[in-house]
């Protein structure tokens, strides 16, 4: 066989394959009422895509008039902060994801993501989040997607993996 179809061959599978391997989480809203229970909301979500560095999240929640996502997604700076404790995954530039105009809330205007890392036992939030899901009878997430506006949390998702 020539070395040119051979070569030919494996950039043709290697794309596929890579996108074979994405990871793929679905991420309800989580959230706790004015006595600290915690529920989630499945008709508020989080669909979201890992595949190596190309991260994409879809946005579905009642406080926009469309689906969201975000411009870009990146690494997160090792900072020292908590910001960068928790999560390994930043995006910023929130727009629709169907690239047309669309409302939502204004306490929105200029909001970020963080993504954490898949959670093990030395991710520092596993112990509150485990005792929150036990708690509250909720499953123990993968990961987590939080939504900042003005340097605060505003929505938290907890995320499971879906399997293809």
């Amino acid at each position: 066989m020539d070395i040119r179809a051979i070569l030919l061959a494996c950039l043709l599978v290697v794309p596929a394959t890579t996108s074979l391997a994405a990871e793929k989480y679905m991420c309800p809203l989580t959230s706790h009422d004015d006595n600290g229970v915690y529920k989630q909301d499945v008709g508020q979500y989080v669909a979201l895509s890992i595949d190596g560095s190309v991260v994409r999240p879809l946005i579905h929640i009642r406080y926009a008039s469309k689906d969201l996502t975000f411009a870009t997604c990146r690494d997160v700076a090792a900072d020292g902060s908590n910001f960068a404790g928790w999560f390994t995954t930043e995006c910023r530039r929130m727009h629709s994801a169907d690239g047309l105009s669309f409302t939502m809330e204004p306490y929105l205007i200029g909001a970020y993501a963080g993504i954490s890392p898949v959670i093990g036992k030395t991710y520092p939030m596993y112990g509150p989040i485990k005792v929150l899901s036990e708690k509250s009878h909720i499953k123990f997430p993968a990961r987590t997607f939080a939504i900042y506006a003005d340097r605060k949390p505003v929505h938290e998702f907890f995320c499971y993996a879906v399997n293809p």
